[in-house]
């Protein structure tokens, strides 16, 4: 297994640094292995009835043949899906049809000659124009260690609950199986070190078509004589990472032996005619096609177009203020077929989120495809976060799972008076704010800001809480806070709170809450009330006091029952805004399936509370992409950095 453990490499110059004799060691190692096998299994073979295996390769019908090759078929085609997952991840934006031709090619003559590594990174690098050979050997690599670790979770699911001639095999299937669910749940709470669960659980479902297909395809073949029943998958499934561990050529020897003792029950002269034939059809007619393939002149082919992503856009122009999130430099703007703004896109470890409404309501349609186009892109769940009630009603008309997810505090800035009576408490509040000497300043975007005591504040507070939270949630930097409304209390000349507000013509939303220790009863209360009535003088008919979770008490069904279950003490800040008495919006979540909208609301948890940090870059999305997933030649006009 010496090539697959170039897997972590960025290239054919990972050879040149080994130093001869070891890459001597390498190439002979498995043709030393090979002969090995033959010898053990020319011990076996004076046993065996060459004629018998002879009148049992002879035997084979064309039906059979024509089945295994339609298997063979259906394998091989699972197999050349991994190329796509891989070039997906590296962000080639090569033609999927080219892509797979290239690995089918690839795998057929490297499985066959073996050095894999080596021989899959030449196909490949013949077949794919424009790629070099560093970049070949790289997809080689990871299309490798894909194979194997859905080899690896398929096999140990068929051990544990089929029978096996081998002891102790259900014990280990199980451990194996363990050890995949820890680190699922570590590539959950750790993803910047691992492929999304999404496109886990593709090399998964592809390692269980392809090894199906080609255990179907030796199963197909096996003369009368042979009844191997439900043990035929697990010894194939053990017989195949024999092979592979062993390095040989097509496994060859490794294979044969492991298969003879998986199935001790058997007539070895069938089953060994059996692995003939497939040998066959599975590895010698897929090699000579792959070698025709590989002797046709291939010809640049365009790249494939992606939906379209901006970096910025004028922010007062839009018709939701925390557009203005933009500026964090995590997000980007998927943009309409017409090329005007679409959607705010977002990336967390397992989803790709469209994050409120559309900007182009009228767009919704193409938008949601172009949405699920980029989560598949990156392996990634599509989501829908904090959307509105109209859009959810037409997502979920289109098929995607929706449920609430917060609600919205908004204030008609017209309509506001203190004197009302449901503002009793507030005014209370503002008294004791007054009283305490708190004075209230409002600084537009652009205004001159005390950033030293800005940034004192609002370290102190990072500090006391244990970090900001983020994703949908504003983070404190004076660049950010500068293109942002604020307004500031002050007590005795020292900046003790202050807050800041998304803008646009029509709406403001409030971001970021920042306050010192000690703070004066009312002093938070009393910056709200000032962002009110600027926005009023402003002309703004809305200001948005930002999210809260839903009440269950307002909700009904499903939704109320999972709301209940997670329920938590009485939250602060929901008391704090209802003090406004503001009108209360029910926002919503959507993804495709049930299951991607548990992992993608989990996932989104997690992004908030525990959010990468901020790029460095103004502008940009999925700037801090893990190692394994970086092209090495990425391809910014297509993916933002």
């Amino acid at each position: 297994m010496q090539h697959w453990g170039q897997a972590g490499h960025e290239g054919a110059a990972a050879y040149g640094a080994l130093t001869p004799w070891r890459g001597v060691l390498r190439h002979l190692l498995p043709l030393a292995l090979m002969v090995l096998f033959v010898l053990a299994l020319r011990e076996k073979a004076a046993a065996l009835d060459l004629a018998a295996i002879g009148t049992a390769l002879a035997a084979v019908s064309p039906l059979q043949w024509l089945g295994a090759v339609a298997a063979t078929a259906i394998s091989f085609a699972a197999l050349a899906q991994y190329d796509v997952l891989i070039h997906r991840q590296l962000a080639t934006a090569l033609p999927e049809a080219q892509i797979r031709r290239a690995g089918a090619a690839a795998i057929a003559v490297s499985q066959t000659l073996g050095f894999g590594l080596v021989t899959g990174a030449l196909v490949r690098w013949r077949m794919l124009p424009g790629t070099n050979l560093g970049q070949a050997t790289r997809i080689t690599a990871l299309v490798a260690l894909a194979f194997l670790a859905g080899w690896a979770v398929v096999t140990a699911a068929v051990v544990a609950v089929l029978p096996v001639a081998l002891p102790g095999a259900r014990w280990m299937a199980l451990a194996v199986l363990a050890g995949f669910g820890a680190l699922a749940a570590l590539a959950f709470w750790r993803p910047q070190r691992f492929p999304p669960l999404t496109l886990a659980a593709r090399i998964v479902a592809l390692a269980a078509l392809d090894t199906a297909a080609a255990s179907l395809a030796l199963w197909v073949l096996l003369p009368g004589g042979v009844e191997a029943g439900a043990a035929l998958l697990p010894a194939f499934l053990l017989a195949l990472g024999a092979g592979l561990i062993s390095g040989t050529p097509g496994g060859v020897g490794a294979f044969e032996l492991a298969l003879l003792s998986l199935l001790p029950g058997q007539p070895a002269e069938p089953l060994l005619a059996a692995v003939l034939a497939w040998r066959a059809v599975y590895y010698a007619l897929p090699a000579a096609l792959g070698v025709l393939a590989m002797a046709r002149p291939s010809r640049a082919s365009a790249p494939r177009g992606l939906p379209q992503l901006r970096r910025g856009l004028p922010v007062p122009e839009a018709p939701r203020a925390e557009i203005g999130l933009l500026a964090q430099g995590e997000h980007a703007l998927l943009l309409a077929p017409d090329g005007t703004p679409g959607w705010l896109l977002a990336e967390t470890g397992q989803t790709v989120t469209a994050l409120l409404d559309p900007l182009a309501p009228e767009s919704l349609g193409g938008l949601l495809a172009e949405v699920r186009a980029q989560a598949a892109q990156r392996g990634r769940l599509a989501c829908l976060y904090k959307i509105t009630a109209p859009t959810a009603l037409r997502v979920r008309a289109a098929g995607w799972t929706v449920l609430p997810v917060a609600q919205e505090a908004v204030i008609d800035t017209a309509r506001f008076a203190l004197a009302n009576p449901a503002h009793a408490g507030l005014r209370r509040k503002l008294r004791h704010a007054a009283k305490a000497g708190v004075m209230v300043t409002s600084v537009p975007p652009g205004g001159a800001l005390p950033v030293a005591q800005m940034a004192a504040l609002s370290a102190a507070w990072v500090t006391t809480r244990g970090g900001e939270r983020g994703f949908s949630m504003g983070r404190y930097t004076p660049a950010y806070v500068a293109g942002q409304h604020c307004v500031l209390a002050w007590q005795a000349g020292r900046l003790v709170a202050f807050a800041s507000f998304h803008t646009t013509r029509g709406e403001w939303t409030l971001d970021l809450m920042r306050s010192g220790g000690g703070l004066p009863d009312g002093t938070m209360q009393a910056l709200m009330a000032e962002a009110i009535a600027r926005a009023a003088e402003a002309g703004v008919p809305r200001l948005s006091l930002a999210a809260v979770p839903p009440d269950p008490a307002q909700l009904r069904g499903l939704p109320a029952l999972i709301w209940r279950m997670a329920a938590r003490p009485p939250c602060g800040l929901a008391q704090f805004k209802a003090g406004f008495a503001p009108r209360w919006q029910t926002l919503y979540i959507a993804a495709p399936s049930p299951l991607g909208l548990a992992l993608a609301a989990a996932d989104i948890a997690r992004a908030i509370r525990h959010p990468r940090p901020l790029p460095g870059a103004q502008y940009g999305f999925a700037t801090t992409r893990p190692a394994w997933q970086r092209s090495a030649s990425p391809s910014p006009e297509r993916l933002p950095r």
